[in-house]
């Protein structure tokens, strides 16, 4: 039973310095530089896809969220342009009426 229980111990130390020694040492101060403390990282200010959005959905007869995402290539991604997307619409300046996205 003491073998067990010594054994166990050694196991558990050793994957314990396996994992904190592949760990990253601390994240890269230009990361933590680009988004105010505080802020969500997705809810960052990004004028330039804000005029993106709405001038596709003025272009275009938008009926799903995901055109919007598809249409737009976005370095960060489709999440990215989806949470802008929602903070356009708590703004207020896109509407959802009629099964249709506007402006």
């Amino acid at each position: 039973m003491f073998t067990h229980l010594l054994a166990f111990i050694v196991g558990a130390a050793l994957v314990y310095f396996l994992v904190k020694r592949a760990a990253p040492a601390a994240p890269s101060p230009s990361a933590a530089a680009t988004v105010a403390p505080g802020i969500d990282p997705m809810r960052a200010p990004d004028l330039d896809l804000d005029a993106e959005i709405l001038e596709y959905i003025t272009d275009n007869q938008v009926f799903h969220i995901n055109d919007v995402c598809r249409a737009i290539e976005h370095p960060k991604g489709a999440r990215f342009v989806r949470a802008h997307f929602h903070h356009l619409m708590e703004q207020g300046k896109i509407r959802y009426r009629n099964m249709v996205y506007s402006i």
